[in-house]
């Protein structure tokens, strides 16, 4: 036993010399810095890999990257490594830093590190960037991002399906918009996609799977030209980390890409030809109506079923009658409504059913049923129509006494006053005799108080429809999966309320602009977020529900 241990410390020690004297072989080398890119030549919304080794060169410091201010750095990572050939030992620190150029040109990078009181310079590198090219069924790389809008040139009212299908020869995990899809001048509505149904196209004869990864309904609220703009979208790819052993090792990493930015053009409706009963709907419009009855006894109902729908924004129809139905009372009611997509392209349904109630007998002609709308197609106001009909009201109505019964007279009495007596008026009363002067100034005092109330009402109901804006976004937030999302839409949440931008604005900016009792929990947020520890999606809900709070018991701006 005693020989075995023995040998175990002789072996410990010899390691222990042989890392002291490696250690003190490579103290004496001369450090290197060099800077590697994945791909010199590079697409305009498309991320890559910048690496810089730090080698023998422990402590060093990275005073800047000359030419990083072109890219977009979307994430930084690094690693230490050290190995022994030959009985010489190299340190070695990296740097990686995941990149996505902002414009097409040509740029030049180099790397300035501070070591031992010295500044280095690492090798340059000369990139290359150009613009997606508009390929059609051309592949633009790997893994890339395609924007569509269903229509490029609308009028106000339409609406339009802006789509973002991914490409990929990878295989993926799962993906994600990094930014909030918010878009000036439209409001956008987010439509459900299955991101895991994906399909297989060839483009140049290159085989893709192909998703669709966001779908958005865009509605303008204004004339002229409306900007998408691009948006940052991490896809996570899975990578094999042991040889491929059928993904049973598999790991995953991020990889960056840009959508493409549009143009939306938006017309106004013409004033030419718009009928005074146009109903606000502008699209293609179909309807279809049904009676359920033809024939019904006076003091029963039938109903008028109508489905109006098509390519068109139904937003604006509210009714199916603008007036009076002859020989019937009308009551409708609004029964279902959806949005969807269907082959790219916007469509809307409504239904409706308008409950007819008699107040005659006999036979009523119905007249047909016409709803004005836009037709974008033909550039005219068209109508669409439900054909009229005859109803049947069978049955008698009931008969109402005006005058006395059968044996009762009906010959009017003339009554003659031939006296008057007056009497005291004011017996049973209380009589108040009040100054003219006086009465004046309490009816002011009442004008008054009506104003003060009305203006209070209008205060109040300005104030709910603005934190409308401010609930939208929790909701959004609480609904969201994914961290960077939930702190967009918080940073959306706090530039709406106090007009501070968490992610463009300065610490001292945010303690300085914001109320107290938010200032620092605001703070505590944004320096969990720029910190390398990971924090949980409910974790950061949590801390932002705190905020919310406060902020929507009245502390505003």
């Amino acid at each position: 036993m005693g020989g075995k241990r023995n040998k175990a410390l002789f072996i410990c020690l010899i390691i222990l010399v042989a890392v002291v004297y490696a250690s003190a072989i490579s103290a004496a080398q001369e450090p290197s810095f060099r800077l590697d890119l994945d791909n010199l030549n590079l697409q305009k919304g498309v991320s890559t890999r910048l690496t810089l080794s730090m080698i023998n060169a422990q402590g060093a410091e990275v005073v800047e990257i000359e030419g990083l201010a072109a890219f977009d750095v979307l994430s930084r990572s690094q690693s230490t490594s050290i190995s022994i050939v030959n009985g010489k030992s190299t340190h070695q620190f990296d740097w990686f830093y995941t990149i996505m150029p902002k414009e097409a040109g040509e740029f030049t990078l180099k790397a300035k590190v501070k070591y031992n009181g010295k500044i280095y310079e690492s090798n340059e590198l000369t990139v290359t960037v150009s613009e997606i090219p508009d390929s059609g069924d051309k592949p633009e790389g790997d893994l890339f991002i395609r924007t569509s809008l269903s229509k490029d040139e609308i009028y106000l009212g339409e609406k339009v399906v802006l789509t973002y299908e991914l490409y990929t020869r990878y295989s993926i995990e799962d993906v994600g918009f990094m930014d909030y899809t918010a878009i000036d001048g439209a409001v956008a509505k987010e439509m459900p996609v299955g991101q895991q149904r994906g399909e297989y196209v060839y483009l140049g004869g290159i085989r893709y799977a192909k998703y669709v990864i966001k779908q958005l309904i865009i509605d303008p609220i204004k004339t002229g030209s409306v900007t998408i703009p691009a948006f940052n979208v991490q896809v996570n790819v899975i990578t094999d980390g042991f040889g491929g052993f059928g993904g049973f090792f598999s790991s995953t990493r991020p990889m960056y890409i840009r959508t493409q930015a549009k143009e939306l053009t938006v017309t106004p409706l013409p004033l030419e030809g718009r009928p005074k009963d146009f109903s606000g709907v502008v699209g293609e419009l179909q309807l279809e109506g049904s009676y359920t009855r033809e024939e019904v006894e006076f003091g029963d109902s039938l109903s008028l079923l109508v489905k109006a729908s098509g390519s068109c924004n139904l937003d604006g129809l509210k009714r199916i009658f603008t007036g009076n139905v002859p020989g019937f009372a009308v009551y409708e009611t609004q029964k279902n409504a959806a949005e969807s997509v269907k082959d790219g392209q916007y469509y809307a349904e409504k239904e409706f059913e308008v409950i007819m109630v008699p107040q005659k007998t006999g036979t009523i002609e119905v007249a047909p049923v016409a709803i004005a709308y836009f037709n974008p197609v033909t550039g005219k106001y068209e109508r669409a129509e439900i054909p009229g009909t005859t109803i049947e009201i069978t049955g008698e109505m009931p008969v109402i006494a005006l005058g006395g019964g059968e044996n009762q007279p009906t010959a009017r009495e003339t009554v003659a006053i031939t006296q008057v007596n007056y009497l005291d008026a004011s017996d049973g009363y209380v009589m108040l005799q009040i100054n003219k002067q006086v009465l004046f100034w309490v009816l002011v005092g009442i004008c008054v108080l009506i104003v003060l109330i009305i203006l209070l009402v209008w205060i109040v109901s300005s104030r709910r429809q603005q934190d409308a804006t401010l609930k939208v976004l929790y909701k959004q937030m609480m609904a969201a999966e994914d961290v960077s999302e939930v702190y967009d839409l918080f940073n959306e949440m706090i530039k709406h309320c106090f007009g501070v931008s968490l992610k463009a604005s300065p610490v001292d900016v945010v303690r300085r602009r914001l109320p107290e009792e938010i200032a620092e929990q605001v703070v505590g947020v944004v320096g969990l977020m720029e910190s390398e520890n990971r924090i949980l999606c409910d974790e950061l809900k949590g801390k932002v529900r705190g905020i919310y709070l406060i902020i929507e018991s009245g502390l505003r701006t």
